[in-house]
């Protein structure tokens, strides 16, 4: 991934005249999303980066994505922070909410008001109220009519999705689908259930690492999965890679209060 085309993650500081333009941070996203032909191409990293990308571009207060193999359920394979984590997880073990909805009916799917639980969606609604989000906006990422996942943007005020930003998550969600679909084809030894294994494996090895780190140093684990990506990226390293070396016991990183987090 060229680094020069990455945005950082969070959404640039109001009024800050230094921040790039929406139109740049725009162009820098797809040019980042369409970077997968490469032989190190790690699936995990690319998804976390598309909920970056989401958090820069739209006015959201989380993301997530979910991807399905063929004729295989739903699976949480990215997520801005651990609180969506969770509550994206609980939407899958409950079979409810509109993420599912939105993949089971390959449509956009918005519940504006988070606060008032819909009928077919009690339990969601009441759990996603529960962590702080207001209203969701459900985009299916879609390869022509096949339906690979979902983009899900949870919000912390009422009301739907602008529509500038309905148009941008479906533009997003549709470079997501085609750039595993280009890296798969790239690859012809590599199907999209195995990019989905790898995928989830990956996450596995993360989420090991990140609470390792947190328990280490004390932290969140929001703190931790952010120092764990800045660590990879300053040095050039695979995220995954240096997931397991950290769980081995073959790496460490400072701990927080280190004025400089990136170095070993």
């Amino acid at each position: 991934m060229p680094a020069s085309f990455f945005l950082p993650s969070g959404p640039p500081g109001p009024g800050s005249s230094s921040s790039p333009s929406r139109e740049m941070r725009v162009s820098a996203a797809f040019i980042d999303l369409a970077d997968t032909l490469v032989s190190d191409f790690e699936p995990a990293d690319f998804l976390c980066r598309v909920t970056e990308h989401c958090m820069n571009l739209l006015e959201i207060g989380d993301a997530g994505v979910m991807l399905a193999a063929h004729d295989g359920p739903l699976r949480l394979v990215a997520a801005s922070s651990e609180r969506v984590r969770l509550v994206e997880l609980f939407e899958l073990d409950a079979s409810e909410g509109p993420c599912c909805t939105a993949f089971r009916q390959a449509t956009a799917i918005d519940h504006t008001n988070l606060a008032t639980p819909s009928p077919r969606w009690p339990r969601f609604c009441a759990r996603a109220h529960r962590a702080g989000y207001v209203s969701v906006h459900a985009t299916p990422v879609l390869l022509r009519d096949e339906v690979l996942g979902v983009l899900n943007l949870f919000r912390r005020v009422p009301g739907p999705l602008p529509e500038a930003d309905r148009q941008l998550a479906r533009a997003l969600a549709d470079a997501t689908a085609i750039s595993l679909t280009q890296q798969t084809t790239f690859h012809q030894h590599r199907t999209l259930q195995a990019q989905l294994q790898q995928a989830l494996d990956t996450r596995s090895i993360i989420e090991q690492a990140k609470g390792f780190l947190t328990a280490r140093h004390e932290t969140d684990p929001d703190t931790a999965f952010h120092r764990l990506r800045a660590h990879a990226r300053h040095h050039h390293l695979r995220l995954a890679d240096l997931s397991r070396d950290i769980v081995d016991g073959n790496a460490t990183l400072p701990p927080p209060a280190d004025p400089d987090p990136a170095r070993v």
